[in-house]
C-alpha cells in the first residue's frame, strides 16, 4: 500500500514538473529579453535534472542519478557559454555605438 502511494506521488510529481517545463517553454518564447531567455533555459535544465532524479527513485536505477549529475554539469556549461556570448555581443554593440557617436 505504501509503495502504491509512492508511485502515485511520483507520477503526480512528474506530471507537475512536465507542466512546469511546458510553461517555461512558453515563457522563453514570449519573453523579449535575452537575459530572461537564459534564465528560462537554466531553469529548464534544473527541472529536467529533478525529473531524472524522480525517475531514479521510481525505477530504482542508480545509473540515472549519474546521468542527472552529468546533465546538470552540461546545463551549467551551456548557460555559462550563452552568458559569455551575450556579454561579448553586448560589449561589441556598445563599442560600435561609441564609435558611431564620435
Amino acid at each position: 500500500m505504501i509503495e502504491q502511494a509512492y508511485n502515485i506521488l511520483f507520477t503526480v510529481t512528474l506530471v507537475v514538473l512536465a507542466l512546469c517545463v511546458l510553461a517555461l517553454l512558453v515563457y522563453i518564447i514570449r519573453s523579449h529579453l535575452t537575459v530572461d531567455r537564459i534564465i528560462g533555459i537554466n531553469l529548464i535544465g534544473t527541472i529536467v535534472s529533478i525529473i531524472i532524479c524522480v525517475l531514479t527513485r521510481t525505477f530504482n536505477e542508480g545509473y540515472l542519478a549519474d546521468i542527472a549529475i552529468i546533465y546538470v554539469v552540461m546545463s551549467f556549461i551551456a548557460v555559462m557559454m550563452l552568458c559569455r556570448i551575450y556579454i561579448n555581443l553586448y560589449n561589441r554593440r556598445k563599442e560600435e555605438q561609441k564609435d558611431d557617436v564620435s
